[in-house]
């Protein structure tokens, strides 16, 4: 049985689709979308990657990367390019220490095949010190701390699949 627990020197693939209604409202704050987070260790309280929307001038859409117990921005683009669309990310994680680690991340949108964002890092770390495992996580998590911009939201996710790919010997 495929388990979403990913361990050290594995190699996992990732698909889904999502779309975001056309009038979504991110926090200011953060309004993550998906993550990999770990279970234990002295940093599994930070994600080790999040897709984030945040409210801003222009709204837009993070890849965040927290290899201890802060977060940077890999990346980011305009949330507008996905509101009202369906689209299509590919995510490949090869889980290991610094320099042995590969990160890769795309977007397609759906209905006309275009390429979002794509972005690849073989240098960070893709591992929490001491983590029992890594594991993904789908679904709408954002701060509160601006409510009183937020509203209702639904997120629709769907065609997930987890594929452990040095399992089947392929090498990202």
């Amino acid at each position: 049985m495929l388990e979403l627990k990913a361990t050290l020197d594995e190699i996992v693939r990732y698909t889904w689709n999502f779309k975001l209604s056309s009038d979504f409202k991110p926090s200011s704050s953060f309004t993550h979308l998906h993550q990999i987070k770990a279970v234990d260790g002295p940093h599994d309280a930070m994600p080790l990657i999040t897709l984030t929307a945040r409210k801003s001038s222009p709204d837009r859409l993070e890849l965040r990367y927290g290899e201890e117990l802060s977060q940077i921005t890999l990346t980011e683009i305009p949330l507008a390019d996905f509101k009202g669309e369906w689209v299509s990310v590919k995510e490949t994680i090869h889980f290991q220490e610094k320099n042995q680690a590969t990160y890769k991340l795309k977007i397609i949108k759906m209905s006309d095949s275009s390429v979002l964002l794509e972005y690849t890092n073989k240098t960070i770390k893709m591992w929490k010190t001491d983590a029992a495992f890594l594991r993904p996580k789908w679904g709408i998590y954002r701060s509160l701390l601006d409510s009183n911009s937020l509203k209702d939201e639904d997120v629709l996710f769907s065609d997930i699949v987890v594929a452990e790919l040095n399992t089947l010997g392929v090498q990202i």
